[in-house]
């Protein structure tokens, strides 16, 4: 009988965000070996600031949640860290931890309502810069327009997976609600289907066609998420891939590398 692996300290976070993004599981398959603790810890950090600039359902939480995200990542640009996933991102180098401090503290005080696409996309800049910066520095990645562009709409769809009852709506924008005469209150239901999967279709459309300059981590993101966005264009379903097209995506973004 095979023994478990060995259980780390961040585990638990590694597994949260696996739950999330159970493609990420696969795509890991094509990281290097030498690579995985970092992709893995930086997948459940990724989930741990999404979930505090987003995901909360009381303003009060997500205001003491995220504050304390920015400063363990303003700790981490001098050396320290107090959370497990954040202690084994630690090593050498000066990745701009304060830029991604900064970008995660204005997108949680934001919860505006987007009037169309580009607003949505530009609400998410701020957090997207910082990540695209963050990746560079830890996979060697090239910080460009085009993977900012990525993150946003990733940063996006992940709002619409749990925030579609919030009161953002999801991020969804106002002229679609108004295209489809659909409430915010009709967005989660059998009315707010087609405003959904027009979103879907908005999202791909703002989509790279590829990301040749980034790390594995960010292309196989890219990949997972024009799965996602494809599927619920077509069949409404805001379900994960599995199986063989999605190990067949992943080979593909890491060998573009």
């Amino acid at each position: 009988m095979a023994l478990p692996d060995r259980i780390t300290p961040i585990d638990d976070y590694v597994g949260k965000w696996r739950a999330r993004e159970p493609e990420m599981e696969i795509g890991e398959l094509f990281v290097p070996a030498s690579l995985r603790p970092r992709f893995r810890a930086w997948g459940a950090l990724l989930f741990e600031l999404r979930e505090a600039a987003f995901e909360l359902s009381d303003a009060r939480v997500i205001a003491a949640k995220s504050g304390w995200w920015v400063e363990e990542l303003v700790a981490l640009a001098q050396g320290r860290a107090r959370h497990p996933v954040t202690h084994a991102l630690l090593g050498p180098g000066d990745p701009p931890w304060t830029m991604l401090a900064r970008g995660l503290a204005e997108c949680a005080q934001d919860d505006s309502r987007p009037a169309d696409r580009d607003a949505a996309l530009a609400g998410m800049m701020p957090l997207a810069r910082g990540i695209v910066a963050m990746e560079a520095a830890l996979f060697d990645g090239v910080h460009d327009a085009d993977a900012e562009r990525a993150v946003a709409v990733h940063l996006l769809l992940h709002r619409l997976l749990v925030g579609l009852t919030a009161g953002d709506a999801g991020r969804v924008p106002l002229s679609l609600l108004a295209r489809h005469g659909v409430t915010a209150a009709e967005l989660a239901g059998e009315r707010g289907l087609p405003v959904r999967r027009d979103w879907a279709r908005e999202l791909a459309g703002s989509l790279p066609a590829r990301l040749p300059r980034a790390g594995l981590y960010r292309r196989l993101s890219l990949a997972f998420d024009r799965q996602r966005l494809a599927r619920l264009a077509r069949r409404g379903r805001l379900d994960a891939g599995a199986g063989p097209a999605t190990a067949w995506h992943a080979w593909r973004a890491a060998r573009r590398g």
